[in-house]
């Protein structure tokens, strides 16, 4: 029964004023009290105890591929064997817990990447964080995603799968969950970056609703690609529960949004990065702007916003420091890059990679990504203020001193003479 006593506190939607101790009892959280622990206890000194950071928008498998890959008909997710993308996973899971985020939630991965790795973290063969496993990409025959090099298909697939009308999207829906997947991710519009397309939509209202109805029915949630209005405008109403990127988002849109709960990725680096080198198409950096204004409204609205972005490496090549490349401490720039928002507090923004990012990985069905007795012990301490300066999350091999994954010690740098947590791990 571990017992970290003088710490600081972001409790996943505040900084506490004052000291306390938190008492875990084997996965859970079993108490926080303000003031001194009694009996045997880990001295935090002050520094910060705070949830596990959570990510959900995340590809494990997304290493080493350029951005014209799809585009020229080299689908995603053949680029490399199966196996050597599922080491790529094994190696992004660890650089997750160095960076000190205990979750992900998965925006696709190919060849069941996803849902290999969370049995084999499970199962204890590798160390990883908490993950909600995402499906495949569906989209239809000849969309943007589709390979234009028709006559060069593989027989198995990528990271894409397509099918068309209701009654296909059902069937490939549930061979999805049954593979694996707690997500189902649907490509509706293109956008985000100057996916190239013709047309305002890739996937119609019907086959939209046939692949929510099917998903809820069997427990799993729905996350959109979904960047023009009147497609996240459908998703909504539709009851998709996760609209990734929203370019196009609208204040009528955030209040529907808020009702039903929907949660929303804005990922708004990989486009900023599109920008940055002059790639992006003419309407994308009145889209960004629009991004930028349209956050403070959805955190004032309620919307749970996340964090996550298209992680990959993709700009290794022509960036000297490329923020979305899989290293240690890129995954927590984006705190910092949208604490600089105006209208955006920093705990607000912490609470989007903790409080909210636990209930996007959870579903609702358990407590994750807050401090409070009962809830699941995901962990993190960090040395310093992370509200005061958020930068210190891109830093961690300077900030992060220990790890605590379901409530056992992955990552140990506390120091000092040994205790139990760090006893029960040796």
């Amino acid at each position: 029964m571990p017992t970290f006593t003088n710490a600081r506190i972001f409790d996943g939607h505040t900084m506490l004023d004052g000291r306390y101790s938190v008492t875990i009892e084997e996965n859970r959280i079993a108490s926080v009290s303000e003031g001194p622990a009694t009996g045997e206890a880990i001295d935090l000194g002050g520094m910060t105890l705070m949830p596990g950071l959570i990510t959900c928008h995340f590809h494990p498998d997304f290493y080493k591929f350029t951005l014209t890959m799809g585009m020229e008909g080299e689908p995603l997710g053949k680029e490399l064997p199966p196996g050597v993308l599922m080491a790529v996973g094994v190696r992004n899971c660890g650089v997750l817990l160095e960076s000190g985020f205990t979750g992900y939630v998965g925006a696709t991965a190919g060849h069941d990447i996803d849902a290999s790795l969370k049995i084999a973290i499970e199962q204890g063969i590798i160390n990883g964080p908490r993950i909600r496993a995402c499906s495949l990409h569906i989209g239809t025959t000849g969309d943007v995603n589709d390979s234009v090099k028709w006559w060069r298909e593989f027989r198995t697939g990528g990271t894409d799968v397509f099918a068309d009308g209701p009654d296909e999207m059902r069937k490939l829906v549930r061979e999805q969950i049954r593979r694996g997947a707690e997500t189902i991710k649907i490509f509706v519009s293109s956008g985000h970056g100057g996916l190239p397309w013709p047309t305002t939509r890739t996937m119609e209202r019907d086959e939209i609703e046939a692949v929510v109805q099917t998903a809820h029915s069997r427990g799993a949630f729905v996350r959109a690609h979904a960047a023009t209005k009147n497609m996240i405008r459908e998703c909504v109403e539709l009851g998709v529960d996760i609209i990734d990127h929203g370019d196009e988002i609208d204040e009528d849109i955030i209040a529907m949004m808020a009702e039903r709960g929907t949660f929303w990725v804005p990922s708004m680096i990989y486009p900023k990065c599109m920008i940055d080198l002059g790639w992006a198409d003419a309407e994308l950096p009145a889209q960004q702007d629009n991004v930028r204004a349209m956050l403070p409204k959805a955190q004032a609205a309620g919307v749970r916003v996340l964090i996550g972005d298209d992680y990959s490496g993709v700009f290794r090549d022509v960036m000297e420091d490329d923020p979305l490349d899989h290293k240690i401490g890129d995954y927590g720039r984006e705190f910092a890059f949208y604490g600089g928002f105006e209208g955006l507090s920093a705990e607000q923004v912490l609470s989007w990679g903790t409080a909210n990012a636990g209930a996007a990985l959870m579903g609702g069905h358990d407590k994750l990504g807050v401090i409070e007795p009962g809830a699941l012990a995901d962990l993190i301490v960090v040395d310093g203020d992370p509200i005061a300066d958020l930068s210190l999350l891109a830093r961690p091999q300077e900030s992060l001193r220990a790890v605590i994954r379901d409530g056992a010690m992955v990552i140990d740098r506390l120091g000092g003479e040994s205790h139990p947590m760090k006893e029960a791990a040796e």
